[in-house]
């Protein structure tokens, strides 16, 4: 596997994660290092870390306070 690959691996813990957790992507990095841009956006969409999940997870928390706030009155 490319040294860069390894150190990008390395660097992020959700990869590395997503990465043991489908073991069949293995192939394509070796393969094709390059592999690694898309490999990262599968798993941000998978465990929801792109920046609409995060913007969906705030309105979420402001919504749960709002609401908390309304029974307090």
């Amino acid at each position: 596997m490319n040294i860069n690959v390894i150190g990008q691996l390395n660097s992020n813990s959700y990869l590395k994660k997503y990465l043991r957790e489908h073991s069949y992507y293995y192939k394509n990095l070796i393969r094709n290092p390059s592999f690694i841009n898309e490999l990262n956006e599968l798993m941000r969409k998978e465990y929801k870390l792109t920046f609409v999940d995060q913007l969906d997870k705030i309105k979420n928390n402001i919504s749960l306070f709002n609401s908390f706030m309304d029974v307090l009155k």
